[in-house]
This record gives C-alpha cells, structure tokens and sequence, in this order.
C-alpha cells in the first residue's frame, strides 16, 4: 500500500485547522473558503472507525471505561498526484463520564505544489472563553478552535480564530459546525507565518502515513529490520514540529478489541514542538499484509502517567448521527459495554 494510503492517529496533538480567509492581505493564489475547499476535494479512498476508551491510574490500578467515544479516518485521493486525509477523534457525551464533551477534527490534502489543512477543536480552557469574550463580548460558554493553513512553496501560513457559538455542539454535529465556521470570522485572525525547512511534510497525517509506511516496509523485508531513531518534520500552524519514531516491535498474533490479527508491528512514536519545548508520545500497532497493511488496528496516547486514552476498530461507531448509549446490565449487576442506538440528527 501506498503512503498516500496510510491512517494516522493522534491524541490531542489534533489541535488542528480550519477558518474562512480573513480580511486581510490575499497573501494567496487559492481560494481558501470552505465550500471551495471541498469541491475541490480528491474521492474517498477507504475509512475506518474506532471505539474510543479512557482510563486513570490513581495508585496501581487502571480504572476507566471502555467506549467513551470515537474516531474515524479517512484517506483520499485520485490517483493524479491529489492526496489527502481526514481525522475525526472525540468523546460523546451520551456515553463518556459527566457527559464529557471533548473533540477535534483535521483534514489534509497535497496536489503536489499546494498544501492545506482545515480543521477545528472544541475549547474548554478559561483561557479561550476568555478571549473569545473580550475579543466578540460573547457571553455563552461554547468555544471552538479555528485554525487554517495554506503551504505554498515551502513558505506556511496559518490563521488561527476564536468561535463562540450558543450550542454545545458535538463531533456528531461535525458538518453543521463547518457550515456555521465558513462564515466570516468574529474576529480578525491571528497569523503565523514561516519559511519551513527543505523536506517538511505538508501536516501531522501526511508525516505518520510517511513514517508508518517505512516501518512497514522494514518489517516485512528479509532479513526483517525493526526501525528505531528515525526522524521526520511536518508543519502544524507554521511551525516545523519532528515527529520522532522511537522504536518498532514485531507482534506474531495479538488481539485487539473484538479481532485478532497476525503479524503486526507496534510504533512508538513522540511529536516535538520546538518552540515550546515539549513531546508528546503515542502508539501505533499497524498491520503488515493484506486489508490491514499500513492500517492502525490499534493507538494508545499516554500524556501522563496516571491517564491514558485507547482506540479500536469499530465500525459500528456511528458519526453524523447523536448515539444513544444503553448499559446493559447483566446477572452480575455490572453495566456491560453497552449497545448502541442512534438517532439521526441531520
């Protein structure tokens, strides 16, 4: 399979992309509007989803549950040099504890001279409704990371804006939201600019796809080479962050939510900011043959010690639609993992 055929997955890493061009300098050639962006889209190649679960370690155990959420990957393309790729990752607040209400959503595309990223992020932090109020004086307490960028010639701009919006939306709620961020932003953007180093990858998805594809490749070579200490840059809002591969690690047969799979390599990866000075570490457990190659079967971000997130396939997570969670409870008295029912909201 091809890099351009590669699922990449990411924990909160996904702080990623998306806004109408501002007013402002047309610092560019393309039309950066949403609806623009979309007809301009390469087709759907494959998708798949995954069953999210969380869990914390307040001593020495793992406690946590095991369908708070979902994510859902897709690759794109059109087999005349136009790439792309989606990411959507969240929790659902029909199923996650205290109704917990947190997501993202990314997408990529590269047609060879042209990169973009679009995508946005549910922000609960002060600080964002905070500046979302000083900068529109918006009283609610919905706010929405906007933030989208343009690579042109190895030079990157990002805009990044604020939304507050009245509804609390979900990432079931994905396409009304992009509708509502197409509009003209509250606020003038905040911009950043920079010319990013010769090899930088276009985005975050583009750079995994490149170093999953090479762990695969070693893998399944004679004699087979596990890779380790391979370094590689992408762009993320105009800054060159190095996506570290740390190691590899061959897995004969292992079972991984409801499937098992046979021959798999395990990726640990890390993602350097270096302007802030700060790693993030997550895990990939990809296939090496047939349907599975190239793809995440299994992720696992760790950021802290005391807290970790994991995702399965699962193509039974519904998105586009409000899932209603059902706990199901047994002999024992002890909720299952639930059936999912949906209600479509669109």
């Amino acid at each position: 399979m091809k890099a351009t055929e590669r699922y990449a997955v990411r924990g909160p890493v996904v702080l990623t992309l998306l806004a109408l061009l501002a007013a402002g300098p047309a610092a560019w050639a393309g039309d950066l509007s949403l609806s623009a962006m979309e007809a301009n889209q390469a087709p759907v190649l494959r998708e798949y989803r995954y069953r999210m679960s969380a869990a914390i370690r307040p001593l020495l155990f793992w406690i946590g549950d095991g369908d708070v959420g979902g994510a859902r990957i897709v690759w794109r393309g059109d087999g005349e040099g136009r790439r792309g790729y989606e990411f959507l990752l969240g929790s659902d607040p029909a199923r996650a504890p205290r109704k917990i209400n947190r997501w993202g959503f990314v997408r990529e595309e590269w047609d060879g001279d042209r990169a973009t990223q679009t995508g946005l992020m549910r922000k609960t932090d002060e600080k964002s409704v905070e500046e979302a109020r000083a900068n529109v004086g918006f009283e609610g307490e919905y706010v929405f990371k906007v933030i989208q960028t343009e690579v042109v010639g190895g030079r990157a701009r990002a805009e990044n804006t604020v939304w507050p919006v009245q509804d609390d939306y979900t990432y079931h709620d994905l396409r009304e939201l992009l509708r509502l961020v197409a509009a003209p932003p509250p606020s003038p953007p905040k911009v950043n600019e920079a010319q990013l180093p010769p090899g930088t990858h276009p985005g975050f998805l583009f750079a995994v796809a490149d170093l999953v594809d090479r762990a695969v490749a070693a893998a399944i070579r004679e004699p087979r080479e596990l890779l380790k200490k391979v370094t590689t840059r992408f762009n993320f809002n105009a800054i060159a962050y190095e996506l570290r591969l740390r190691k590899t690690k061959w897995e004969e047969s292992k079972t991984y939510g409801d499937r098992q799979y046979e021959n798999l390599v395990r990726i640990d990866l890390e993602s350097y900011n270096p302007k802030l000075d700060t790693t993030e570490r997550f895990t990939l457990v990809c296939g090496t043959e047939g349907e599975w190659r190239g793809v995440p079967v299994y992720v696992k971000y760790q950021p802290k010690w005391w807290f970790k997130a994991e995702g399965v396939i699962d193509e039974s997570q519904v998105f586009g639609q409000r899932a209603t969670l059902v706990r199901e409870r047994g002999t024992s008295g002890v909720p299952s993992a639930g059936v999912l029912r949906a209600e479509v909201t669109e």
